[in-house]
């Protein structure tokens, strides 16, 4: 409601001043190679209630322009600040400084023409050198004489479908885009198909309670996709750490009183449907596979079990705090409904991390049970087991052991988002060591193995393996409060930051040759 008040007063109204705010974005300092491109987002304003709508400005437009949604391409060598200003109150920015860098193939001050391309030396049957000498190249092996096979493609050799993760930046690359292209069948967004990037909090607070979703962004990259020969795993419907706080608040107003169990369900189900049909009716075909519900599963043998359904979960979430355990049968339940609007089959998987840890493992297979208890009306198809996983910690045979109890409960199984780490004392450090290369390949080596063991034992049951920790990423040293730099740290990348192959890329080719079905 709107406070209309009619100005006779002979004293004029004096405005107070508005409240100091502080705009935080999604990147202090970024390098980028000439002609690249990246999106900048406002990701936190003081007072939370605070507008993120900003004017964006580069210092130098001659090395990066950015647009007014953020949008910064990189023109030409050099440094420029880009700023983000609030509209309401001008007082309040924040910078992200942006270095230009050459291309990794420039060759502007040579007229030789640009080589081939080629991979790290070391076949894929040898082992480099168990030595703890550092090197500042850590992800090459020493130069041999011996041939480089060729290159073939991971989706080629793979029985399954292989894929990766992408954000809006990375769509903008075309040298990662010509990657993505060239091994993958599949895709999954890192942050733009979840709840916090898709609701429109303002416009739902103006509207009759219903959520209002801005699928702008999504579809931008959904179209990359398509335009790439690239199918999607949507990523993810409900999870509390990815659903906007509003959305649990009367008004959508974290001021004012949690909903009710009843609102909440209402309003889980319109998005929930808004989002399956929105992109199956605009993109048919695209989106494969929706994760429904994340990491819900609480492995503490201590926590209270939840008293309706039996289960261990997290008990502290809005979800749970309003809805009880029963909440992942809602959401699978209005999930499945969506899906059956459209006519399709789109697979419904639930994900986690660790799922190869005892008791965890048998946890969820009380959830697998639990879902599909009805079976008349089974509600989870899949089981998404995340793969962040140490060069020395589990086993690999751990990991195919748990894949096969859970195809034994009837469910098809996805390895959702492989992250091989090195070990807890190096995965930070900007040298490793020759010994720390041999690990992390042998661990992708071992992997593989399981995956296309469990392949031939239970045909047609593993749906996909995406990497999630694609490429080296040294430049988290310079942002060690990145998320990123705990959960990839700076070496985990099947290719380096150059997107050159590692001795682990060899490594899966050659299982995955082993293993391939003839065709």
């Amino acid at each position: 409601m709107t406070l209309c008040v009619t100005a006779f007063s002979a004293i004029p109204e004096v405005k107070a001043a508005p409240k100091t705010k502080k705009i935080t974005l999604s990147a202090k300092k970024k390098k980028l190679p000439v002609g690249s491109k990246f999106k900048l987002k406002v990701k936190k304003v003081k007072p939370a209630k605070a507008s993120k709508k900003v004017t964006w400005k580069s210092s130098n437009k001659s090395v990066a322009t950015v647009s007014k949604r953020g949008v910064v391409k990189a023109k030409k060598v050099g440094t420029a600040k880009i700023t983000a200003i609030s509209k309401k109150n001008k007082k309040a920015k924040a910078t992200c400084k942006v270095t230009v860098i050459k291309k990794s193939n420039d060759k502007s001050t040579n007229n030789t023409p640009s080589p081939t391309p080629t991979a790290t030396p070391t076949p894929p049957n040898s082992t480099p050198p168990a030595d703890d000498t550092p090197t500042t190249r850590p992800t090459k092996a020493p130069i041999t004489p011996t041939p480089v096979p060729p290159i073939e493609n991971l989706k080629d050799l793979a029985d399954f479908n292989m894929g990766t993760v992408v954000n809006y930046e990375k769509t903008q690359n075309q040298e990662f885009t010509e990657l993505a292209k060239k091994h993958f069948d599949i895709v999954s967004f890192e942050n733009e198909m979840k709840g916090y990037s898709l609701l429109d909090v303002e416009a739902s607070q103006q509207g009759d309670g219903t959520p209002i979703c801005n699928f702008e962004q999504a579809d931008e990259m959904v179209e990359w996709a398509i335009a790439n020969g690239l199918r999607i795993r949507g990523h993810v419907l409900i999870w509390e750490a990815s659903m906007k706080d509003e959305f649990f608040y009367k008004g959508w107003d974290t001021t004012a009183e949690l909903v009710d169990k009843e609102t909440l369900l209402d309003r889980m189900k319109s998005y929930e449907t808004q989002v399956i049909k929105h992109f199956e009716t605009k993109y048919p075909g695209t989106v494969i596979a929706w994760d429904v519900i994340n990491e819900a599963v609480d492995a503490n043998p201590d926590a209270p079990v939840d008293e309706t359904t039996g289960l261990h979960l997290y008990n502290t979430g809005k979800f749970y705090q309003i809805l009880g355990g029963e909440y992942i049968k809602y959401a699978f339940q209005f999930a499945k409904e969506a899906v059956k609007e459209t006519g399709k089959d789109i697979p419904l998987f639930y994900n986690d991390f660790n799922c190869f840890q005892a008791p965890k493992t048998g946890y969820i297979e009380a959830l697998i049970d639990y879902l599909n208890a009805d079976t008349n009306n089974k509600l989870l198809d899949c089981m998404g087991m995340e793969g962040y996983v140490l060069t020395d910690w589990p086993e690999a045979t751990d990991v195919g052991t748990a894949m096969a109890r859970f195809a034994k409960k009837g469910v098809k199984v996805g390895i959702n988002e492989l992250t091989v780490r090195l070990s807890p004392e190096t995965q930070h450090k900007e040298q490793v060591t020759a010994t720390d290369i041999a690990k992390h390949a042998k661990k992708y080596k071992n992997l593989f193995s399981q995956y296309c063991k469990f392949v031939q034992k239970y045909p047609n049951t593993l749906t996909n393996v995406s990497i999630w920790g694609l490429l080296d990423r040294p430049e988290l040293l310079e942002d060690k409060e990145n998320y990123d730099y705990q959960v990839y740290g700076t070496h985990s990348g099947l290719f380096t930051e150059n997107l050159e192959p590692k001795t682990a890329f060899y490594n899966v080719m050659e299982v995955l040759k082993k293993y391939q079905t003839p065709a």
